[in-house]
């Protein structure tokens, strides 16, 4: 990634910054799919410059990072966020610093509902235990502690945000409302490759299919 765009975002007393996050990465997500490379594909990136930040966990500021500044310019985000003008503060194209030495992954954590992972608790305990030939009752407590961690895991920061997709027609249908979970994981070093990124701008999870940016 050698170039991009920061979008800062400006909550006030009327709006704030996870509600203006919710519209403004909804926009980005919709630009994301109107310019997708393959049907499930974006050769653009996003980052969380401020992100674990105390004050909110995603910090005020989203970054797109792209290969070719003209991959940048071609999204025309100023216009697709021009109804957010009053929240958002766009800056011009600028590329990587030279100097960056970091780099990243922006993954996408999906979480089962512990509500219904409890549901079906004592059949999964059983048949662990049957396949393993373990006690039933520490099987079933194993599981428990592995939902309380989940509890703890799920606390990712997360955006509420609207799926989208294209039919034949090139026409962008909204889907469910879901909780977009964020993980971010530090790499050991800037892997060169072609992979790209989900309509989301983040590096999907198998280790193979991986993507860093630059972190900075």
């Amino acid at each position: 990634m050698n170039f991009y765009i920061d979008i800062t975002l400006l909550p006030d007393a009327e709006a704030n910054l996870g509600f203006i996050w919710q519209k403004v990465y909804q926009q980005i997500h919709l630009i994301l799919v109107e310019n997708k490379v393959s049907e499930q594909d974006s050769a653009i990136a996003v980052s969380f410059p401020h992100y674990d930040d105390r004050a909110f966990p995603l910090g005020n500021k989203l970054r797109l990072l792209g290969k070719t500044e003209k991959s940048l310019k071609d999204l025309d985000v100023g216009q697709w966020l021009s109804r957010l003008d009053d929240y958002v503060h766009i800056k011009g194209i600028k590329p990587v610093p030279d100097d960056v030495n970091q780099f990243v992954y922006f993954k996408r954590k999906q979480f089962k509902s512990p509500h219904k992972l409890r549901e079906g608790i004592d059949e999964h305990a059983e048949k662990l235990a049957a396949k393993n030939n373990f006690d039933v009752n520490e099987v079933k407590q194993r599981l428990l502690d592995s939902l309380a961690k989940f509890d703890t895991e799920s606390r990712l920061p997360f955006i509420q945000i609207s799926s989208l997709s294209t039919d034949k027609n090139k026409e962008i249908k909204q889907k469910v409302n879901f909780k977009l979970f964020i993980e971010k994981e530090m790499a050991e070093n800037n892997v060169s490759n072609n992979k790209l990124f989900t309509c989301y701008g983040l590096s999907r999870r198998e280790e193979e299919k991986k993507v860093a940016i630059p972190w900075f």
